[in-house]
């Protein structure tokens, strides 16, 4: 009997949706809420920073999606458990319940966490090398625009002043309908991992094994760098007053334009990182994210400058997640036993950087305006693209795109230690 195929690389769109559904309830649709409440957009840097914590320590949990079920049988009970959570935030009236609705938020963030463990996972035990870089970018299409998707169903149900349980389990469904799909995927079996115990104790070896060669150690100091984060992206339906940008606009720029546009730059990302070296890849997308910073921080403040400005930074986003997904899954190669918890790991680095570069930027809105933001955003991409570029090639990383993970048998001879 013939071994099964890999998955089609476009599934993973659909299972990757839960994930941005809550990544886009904590990064658009939190602060058009909180912003027309009232709450200063200093503030709101603050709580972008809050929701950003589960991401950040996602790694230290991740190892019992590793155990147990099959990881596609978990995918799909926390995305359950996290449009649970998210119906709770849905209800929670603003101002005045401000700790219950951040509560409900961070609980549905820690969850739901868990969904992109599972597809990395899978990812890494079922698609070959030469079609990660695509993979990546159907999983970011469905993280993306699938999150845009939901900002936008929020937004407009929000104007529209319907009943927030409704917006609430309309949300739910647009997590739980999609990750349904997971389940006709063929998993590899395990490799005989049995307990908890167990899998954290491979997870700490396989860890290692990434850390101590070249492409592990450079694919760390590409996730905590500032480097194509995008971190403006959660932020822009909170700029909407200073552009003097309609809810219309803000709503249209944040849902459909934005499904589309970050779908063409995932797609494209992914088609250059499965042809060229995935490193300089990133760094192209980091500088591009520059690139439209600077133009935008120098035009003026008006509804067209907000409509390209943050359209263009959209397509570039999903280049961003494209790269930054194909250079981890290169780095863990075949994962291991414990592929989710070493995908975890990288990821929890890459939201740490998106974190602290968000919080940096919104520090500039008080004394510059929303032209400080994203002069900061983009000084930070530029400074880390420079950096990052002269220890790469040092380092060598730039003389050929590697085609096997930091945890494959050519690899292992630059490891510290070896499985």
């Amino acid at each position: 009997m013939s071994q099964p195929r890999h998955p089609p690389p476009w599934l993973f769109a659909l299972s990757a949706m839960p994930y941005g559904v809550v990544g886009s309830f904590a990064g658009s649709v939190m602060p058009y809420l909180t912003r027309n409440a009232g709450v200063e957009v200093e503030s709101i840097g603050w709580y972008g920073t809050l929701l950003f914590i589960p991401p950040m320590l996602q790694f230290l949990y991740a190892p019992i999606v590793d155990v147990g079920p099959k990881r596609k049988h978990w995918l799909v009970i926390v995305a359950a458990l996290g449009a649970a959570f998210l119906v709770g935030a849905c209800v929670m009236p603003l101002p005045e319940h401000m700790t219950a609705f951040l509560a409900f938020a961070v609980a549905a963030q820690l969850i739901s966490g868990l969904v992109g463990a599972c597809n990395g996972g899978l990812l890494a035990v079922t698609m070959p090398d030469d079609l990660r870089g695509r993979a990546g970018a159907w999983y970011n299409v469905g993280n993306l625009s699938g999150g845009a998707l939901a900002a936008w169903v929020a937004i407009s149900m929000t104007s529209a002043e319907l009943d927030p349980l409704v917006i609430g389990l309309t949300l739910a469904a647009m997590m739980v309908l999609p990750s349904l799909v997971i389940l006709w995927v063929h998993e590899p079996p395990r490799d005989n991992i049995a307990t908890a115990r167990e899998v954290f104790s491979t997870t700490l070896r396989d860890v290692k094994t990434v850390l101590f060669s070249k492409t592990g150690i450079t694919g760390v100091l590409l996730c905590l760098s500032p480097v194509g984060t995008a971190s403006l992206m959660n932020y822009f339906t909170a700029f909407g007053p200073d552009y003097d940008a309609s809810p219309f606009l803000v709503g249209i720029t944040s849902g459909p334009a934005q499904a589309v546009l970050t779908a063409t730059g995932a797609l494209a990302g992914g088609y250059l990182c499965d042809r060229y070296n995935r490193r300089a890849m990133y760094l192209l997308a980091g500088t591009l994210t520059a690139l439209v910073g600077i133009a935008m921080m120098l035009s003026p403040r008006t509804e067209v400058t907000f409509a390209w400005g943050v359209m263009t930074y959209m397509l570039v986003t999903g280049f961003c997640y494209s790269a930054f997904t194909a250079t981890v899954l290169e780095t863990i190669g075949k994962g291991g036993k414990a592929a989710s918890t070493q995908y975890s790991l990288f990821v929890a680095a890459g939201n740490a950087a998106i974190a602290y570069v968000g919080f940096i930027d919104t520090r500039f809105h008080k004394k510059h305006g929303v032209e400080g933001v994203i002069a900061s955003d983009a000084a930070l991409n530029l400074a880390g693209v420079v950096v990052l570029g002269l220890v790469f090639w040092r380092m060598g990383v730039f003389a050929k795109r590697r085609l096997t993970g930091a945890n494959d048998e050519a690899d292992r001879d630059d490891s510290a230690q070896s499985r």
